[in-house]
């Protein structure tokens, strides 16, 4: 379940996440200090998440179509 990745993320080091997105899907993203970073991403994938990198730039939302 949703609750039971947060925690499980959370117990492996992310001091916080929000939950974002309609029904069946959508995102979760999670804030975690530099030095638990992998154990998270381990984490995650073990439920069964999908990682994916993100970074904030000083431009703003950026977007293309492929």
């Amino acid at each position: 379940s949703i609750e039971e990745l947060y925690t499980a993320a959370k117990k492996a080091g992310a001091t916080g996440g929000k939950i974002s997105g309609a029904g069946g899907g959508g995102f979760m993203t999670f804030y975690c200090p530099v030095n638990t970073r992998y154990k998270v991403i381990e984490t995650l994938e073990q439920y069964g998440g999908q990682v994916r990198n993100y970074q904030f730039t000083k431009h703003g939302v950026k977007s293309w179509t492929i």
